[in-house]
C-alpha cells in the first residue's frame, strides 16, 4: 500500500502520452524528405494534436495538487453545498479515486458513505486504489466501494440522504439518455435529501439543447433547485474554461 493517497485527476495520463507519442511521430515525418504540399498537409494533420495535448496537459496540471489543485478546490466547492446533518447516509455517484469521497467523510465525521464506479479499464482508477486511498485517511470503516453503473444503481428508493456527482454522467456510456442518468440519481435519494451534481451540462452534444435540459431539470419532482455556471462561483483559469475542459460545466444542487 502507497504512504499516502493516489488521487488521479480528471484527466486520463494515457491520453496525454497518446497525443504526446503522435504528435513526436508527426514531428519525426516533417523532418523527411518530402515535398511542399505533403510537408503541409502533415502540419495541417499535426496542429491539432499539439492543441489538444497542450490543453490537457495544462489541465492535468492545474488540476493536480502540484499545480492549481483545482479537482480539490471544485470537491470542497461540492461538500460546502451540503447543509450538516448528524448520522447521515451518503452516495458518491462515480468515486473515481476517491478524492471526493474521503474529503466528504472527513467533512461530516458521524456520515456513512457508499461510492459507486465502474472502474472501466479505459481510466486509471480502481477499486483497490479508492480502498487503499480511504484506508489512509482513517476512513474506510465508514464508505463502502461498490462497482456498479450509474445508470443503474444497485439501491433501493430513498435511500440516501445526500447524493453526490462529480462530473461522471457524461462519461455513462450505457445509457445515452442522460436525464434518465439523473432520475436515477435522484430515485435512491430520500424525501427532503440533498443533491449536487456538477458536470458538463452544457455540452449540447452530451446533454441536449440548453433551453430544453434546463426546462427538464425545472420540471422533475425536486421541491427546491439551484443551477449555477461553474465559471460564475469559482475563478478558473482562461485555459480550463476551454469547451475541452471545464467551459460546460454547472452545479446543479438542491431538495428532492
Amino acid at each position: 500500500m502507497s504512504k499516502k493517497p493516489i488521487y488521479k485527476t480528471w484527466i486520463r495520463v494515457n491520453k496525454i502520452i497518446t497525443f504526446l507519442v503522435i504528435s513526436v511521430l508527426l514531428i519525426l515525418v516533417l523532418l523527411l524528405p518530402m515535398n511542399f504540399y505533403l510537408h503541409v498537409s502533415v502540419v495541417i494533420l499535426l496542429l491539432p494534436f499539439l492543441y489538444i495535448l497542450f490543453i490537457i496537459s495544462y489541465s492535468y496540471y492545474q488540476f493536480s495538487d502540484k499545480g492549481g489543485d483545482y479537482q480539490s478546490k471544485i470537491h470542497h466547492l461540492i461538500i460546502n453545498k451540503i447543509s450538516y446533518k448528524e448520522n447521515i447516509k451518503i452516495l458518491d455517484i462515480g468515486v473515481g479515486s476517491a478524492s471526493l469521497i474521503t474529503k466528504l467523510a472527513k467533512s461530516f465525521t458521524k456520515a456513512s458513505l457508499v461510492g459507486i464506479d465502474y472502474w472501466g479499464d479505459d481510466w486509471e482508477y480502481s477499486k483497490q486504489i479508492c480502498e487503499n486511498n480511504a484506508k489512509y485517511e482513517g476512513v474506510l470503516d465508514r464508505i463502502n466501494f461498490i462497482k456498479a453503473t450509474a445508470s443503474n444503481l444497485p439501491f433501493n428508493e430513498n435511500e440516501f440522504d445526500v447524493v453526490v456527482s462529480c462530473l461522471t454522467f457524461h462519461e455513462v456510456k450505457d445509457e445515452t439518455d442522460k436525464i434518465k442518468v439523473l432520475k436515477e440519481a435522484l430515485r435512491v435519494l430520500n424525501r427532503n435529501g440533498e443533491f449536487v451534481f456538477l458536470d458538463l451540462f452544457l455540452d449540447e452534444k452530451i446533454f441536449g439543447k440548453n433551453d430544453e435540459f434546463l426546462n427538464t431539470i425545472n420540471s422533475l419532482e425536486i421541491s427546491e433547485v439551484k443551477i449555477e455556471k461553474l465559471k460564475k462561483i469559482i475563478k478558473l483559469p482562461p485555459i480550463l474554461l476551454h469547451k475541452k475542459a471545464l467551459g460546460n460545466a454547472m452545479v446543479i444542487y438542491g431538495k428532492k
